[in-house]
């Protein structure tokens, strides 16, 4: 269950759920993956889970940011508000966003401020591989992972490799990224990227109100620039690796409200550094290593309401220390960390500090000669006065012909942020007796990995507990959070992924769909009982390739059915339908120069709205000129 409370200018607040906290460690890209002539689809870290693996280099040179990336995952809801350079955000089997983790290099992106992590501060072309996880994963992942986690692998460093890109399209859209990665003597790779966007956001849409003729307008103050660069660094010392990680990234965008409360001089501008290291060595006994993984990240976030300004900042420090033992019959991974978090409202309340710690034990089991792998784990976590455990056990059994059956079962809780427990925000007032949200999951899909690709289906549920939610306290139109939510999403999912077939060619296809069930069981008379809102009950996607040769084109289909506003199941979006489409054309071989042209919404729907009731852009076209090396992006 959620509710949203929106002030003039400002795009959201949720009044939901809350913020995830903890995360992982600062993993390379997975080796794991399915071999195919030429061609190789990317395995899930965890084969016991229910995981998409996201390759970008399937879209490369399209018109594609982090959020549109993630929506090919099934079970994954997109929440773009306002469209080009305005937040975006994700839902994961029915959760709100605010319990999905967001990781870079297992590293976590969600602040103890609380409110979804924005994919739009991600840069495309630093992502390696995307690992979208379903289900409550907080014994992998940390405490937060209600609905799931989205990993961010960044790019590993590969010598000899560049890559320019420099893009141009409709509404004054401009994007440049440039990247390139070398060796410091025999020991050292480094991989350096940029990228820098913007956009003036002025798109026309249809608008027209309590049942009058829709007129043409044009959206103002929706202008957005972003940049950011990464630094990635990995060392071979002796038997031991040192990896290390920098990353700085920023932008300001306005908030133009929408028609019914416009919003001319409202904006926001963000900011985060995050730099971390991990060094790697064998331990004292055979088959045992040592990691241990040191961070620190800077988060600045300033928001103008028109006559206000909100100014926040917040830092976060980490230690982890990981030990793994490769026994006969597995991995046993043992891990301990501690972290520090600050966060400070300038001129506006004291200084917040959240200290957390945490313990976990985890196994990857191969019995009955490879073909039954079990994956226990166990996680006890600290925040500040909330602490609770979260455990996940997995299976996978493998039977014949490429076939095998998975399942899994979860259960992790996410405590109150630091915004729901102690800060005042506009008419949001916060509630230091909340208790932590809770959850549990469960999932089984049936597996195919072939030559070809592979698909998995499978049915899934989660319940979800003492929800925070955001509710009147008196006459005075104050709004307080509470632990009054209760919902339950349950339905099924399916994907298909295959590789080029030369013989066809270069024929490739991918889909993804998903099917959500949700009930609210918050015991409210109009409400229990209803729909959640913003979650539909069907979700498709679906994409053919070709790519015969220095040439490729693809179509794509985005289909979401009708879906509610209000938790009162009284004011409906309807379905809507999206096709984009593209094609390219490789115009020097060595070094590879392509021409790429891509067309979103390309039969021009301009009534699409998001979440907010914000216009979203009609069609869309973009020209891409990409250079790079010849094994640039490949897998």
């Amino acid at each position: 269950m959620s509710s949203k409370l929106v002030f003039p200018g400002v795009v959201a607040l949720s009044l939901s759920f809350g913020s995830p906290a903890r995360a992982g460690d600062l993993p390379e890209a997975h080796d794991e993956s399915i071999d195919v002539v030429g061609a190789r689809l990317p395995a899930p870290a965890d084969p016991t889970a229910s995981e998409t693996v996201v390759d970008p280099s399937r879209y490369q040179g399209e018109a594609k940011d982090v959020a549109a990336l993630v929506s090919t995952a099934p079970g994954v809801a997109v929440l773009n508000y306002g469209g080009l350079g305005q937040l975006a955000t994700i839902q994961i089997r029915g959760s709100t966003a605010d319990d999905v983790l967001i990781l870079l290099d297992g590293l976590p992106l969600n602040t103890a401020a609380g409110g979804a992590v924005d994919l739009s501060t991600i840069p495309a072309s630093w992502i390696g591989r995307l690992d979208v996880a379903r289900g409550a994963e907080g014994a992998r992942y940390g405490a937060g992972a209600l609905g799931g986690a989205v990993d961010v692998i960044t790019r590993r460093p590969e010598p000899g490799t560049w890559a320019a890109e420099a893009t141009s399209g409709s509404f004054g859209t401009l994007n440049g990224s440039a990247s390139g990665a070398f060796e410091l003597g025999r020991s050292v790779s480094v991989l350096a990227a940029a990228e820098v966007d913007s956009t003036r956001g002025d798109y026309p849409y249809l608008f027209g109100a309590g049942g009058a003729p829709q007129v043409e307008v044009t959206r103002a103050n929706d202008a957005a620039l972003h940049g950011g660069g990464i630094l990635k660094l990995a060392a071979n010392l002796g038997d031991s690796r040192l990896d290390v990680l920098a990353q700085l990234s920023g932008g300001r965008r306005g908030l133009p409200g929408n028609e019914y409360a416009v919003t001319p001089t409202d904006w926001q501008e963000d900011g985060r550094a995050l730099l971390a290291a991990r060094l790697e060595s064998p331990g004292p006994l055979p088959g045992v290593t040592l990691s241990t993984r040191a961070h620190l990240r800077l988060d600045l976030l300033d928001t103008f309401v028109d006559p206000l300004l909100y100014r926040q900042r917040g830092g976060a420090t980490g230690l982890d220390e990981e030990v793994s033992w490769a026994h006969p019959g597995g991995l046993l991974t043992v891990g301990a960390s501690i972290d520090d978090e600050l966060l400070v409202l300038l001129g506006d309340g004291p200084t917040r500090q959240l200290t957390s710690g945490a313990a976990s034990l985890a196994d990857d089991l191969d019995l009955l000669g490879g073909r039954l792998r079990l994956s226990p784990a166990l996680r006890a976590e600290q925040q500040g006065p909330f602490g609770g455990l979260s455990a996940k056990l997995g299976a996978r059994l493998r039977l014949s012909g490429g076939l095998s059956v998975r399942a899994s079962a979860g259960s992790t809780f996410r405590p109150p942020s630091l915004t729901e427990l102690y800060l005042q925000q506009g008419i949001a007032a916060p509630n230091p007796d909340l208790r932590p949200e809770r959850a549990e999951s469960i999932d089984a899909a049936l597996v195919y990995e072939g030559p070809g690709g592979h698909a998995s289906a499978g049915p899934y549920a989660t319940r979800y507990h003492d929800l925070i939610v955001y509710e009147p306290t008196s006459a005075s139109g104050r709004l307080e959070p509470f632990n009054t939510g209760e919902s339950i999403a349950a339905g099924a999912e399916a994907e298909l992924a295959t590789v080029p077939l030369p013989a066809l060619l270069g024929l490739s296809g991918a889909a993804s769909y998903t099917y959500l069930f949700t009930e609210d069981l918050h015991d409210v008379a109009g409400v229990v009982g209803n729909w959640l809102p913003e979650r539909p009950r069907h979700r498709l996607f679906a994409r053919a390739s070709l790519e015969p040769g220095p040439v490729a084109a693809h179509v794509e289909l985005h289909w979401v059915s009708r879906q509610f506003l209000d938790l009162r199941n009284v004011d409906p979006i309807p379905a809507a339908v999206v096709w984009n489409a593209g094609a390219s054309a490789r115009v020097w071989r060595d070094p590879e120069l392509w021409v790429h042209l891509e067309v979103l919404n390309v039969l021009d729907v301009r009534t699409q709205l998001d979440p907010l009731g914000n216009p979203l852009p009609g069609r869309t076209v973009m020209v891409t000129l990409r250079a790079g090396s010849r094994t640039e992006g490949r897998p």
